[in-house]
């Protein structure tokens, strides 16, 4: 629970009950002082499977490009997990590596896993939790403020998240859609605000095709 806080910018609190209700759902199995992947998490895992490859040829594409870390991250509870992860050379290890849970109401792969939610979804998703503990200076701090910024991403299709996480960084994700249309998962690039200052359309543009490729790939 302590490594999970100090890695997630959760306080031990929000962190326990992260932990308990991820035991619940079966994302993860408890042995003792361990916690270990479940049921649910194994399965996720599995179903990355076919388009793992793929998807890694295309983070790299984004880290080259732009200097970003790039994500492939699903749904998870009310955080996002991290399936793959692409790393530029300025990133914290702990931060940034595959298998990060973070929280969806204050980083873009989360409002873009948001954007077929209605708000009866999202607020039974986030009834308890308090907004604080996480997130940077512009993070949203209720439903209603993430409501919004979700239909405003939702309708340019790709969520653009700046200090919102962490300060001073700009989030750049779209969702990946299987064949049914449902949101699958979501593609991410993140990059130092300062350093996004000339490309910011650019990297819009091309989270965009990454998430339309990366659904290709589902078929």
């Amino acid at each position: 629970m302590v490594r999970l806080a100090e890695e997630s910018g959760l306080d031990k609190g929000q962190a326990s009950r992260l932990l308990r209700d991820l035991v619940g759902t079966e994302t993860l199995a408890r042995d003792g002082n361990e916690f270990r992947a479940g049921a649910d998490l194994l399965a996720v895992a599995a179903a990355a499977g076919p388009w793992g490859v793929e998807s890694r040829a295309l983070l790299r594409e984004l880290v080259v490009r732009f200097g970003a870390c790039a994500y492939v991250d699903v749904l998870c509870g009310a955080m996002v997990l991290s399936v793959r992860a692409e790393l530029a050379a300025w990133a914290e290890f702990s931060w940034a590596r595959a298998g990060r849970l973070t929280p969806v109401w204050c980083t873009g792969a989360g409002r873009a896993l948001l954007f077929d939610h209605s708000r009866a979804q999202v607020a039974q998703l986030l009834g308890s939790e308090d907004f604080i503990g996480a997130g940077g200076p512009n993070a949203p701090r209720t439903v209603d403020d993430l409501l919004a910024r979700v239909v405003a991403d939702a309708g340019r299709g790709v969520a653009v998240c700046e200090s919102e996480y962490d300060e001073d960084v700009l989030e750049v994700s779209a969702p990946v859609r299987d064949p049914r249309g449902d949101v699958a998962a979501a593609v991410s690039a993140v990059v130092p605000h300062a350093a996004a200052r000339d490309d910011r359309d650019e990297i819009v543009a091309a989270i965009g095709d990454a998430a339309t490729r990366l659904a290709s790939f589902l078929d």
